[in-house]
């Protein structure tokens, strides 16, 4: 698929790694890792300082802090060749994937309302992308 910005006619770089639809996919992966390891960082800690401050002591912590860093990195890069619209729509599978991720290596509980959640949001970016992705194709 052939990818250019709207407003420049820019093409990004060759090959898969400069291919937005990846950097979708690596910003939404990332930001859910961040946020398990964030959660992990945050039941290490010791003390209850009163802004959180003390997940800073932990290497879960850092470790979530760079993973967001890098999902913000892969998210704008992203946005300079696919239309906001769908980007936005797709990074909804971070609903999905934060929950999921919780409930593998962390092990919290997911209520049947919940699942059904991740079916809806799921059901829902399908719905939305999939028509979105033709109409960018074609142009």
């Amino acid at each position: 698929m052939e990818v250019t910005t709207h407003e420049t006619g820019k093409k990004p770089r060759k090959g898969w790694f400069f291919n937005p639809y990846v950097h979708i996919g690596v910003s939404i992966v990332m930001s859910a890792t961040a946020q398990v390891c964030l959660k992990k960082g945050a039941t290490e800690s010791v003390t209850s300082l009163w802004l959180g401050v003390e997940v800073l002591r932990s290497g879960w912590g850092w470790l979530g802090i760079l993973a967001m860093v890098t999902s913000l990195f892969s998210w704008l890069y992203c946005l300079r060749f696919v239309p906001l619209n769908i980007a936005f729509n797709v990074a909804g599978l971070i609903q999905v994937l934060v929950p999921l991720s919780a409930w593998l290596l962390l092990g919290e509980n997911i209520s049947a309302t919940r699942w059904c959640g991740i079916v809806l949001v799921l059901t829902g970016v399908y719905v939305v992308a999939r028509p979105l992705m033709r109409v960018e194709e074609k142009l």
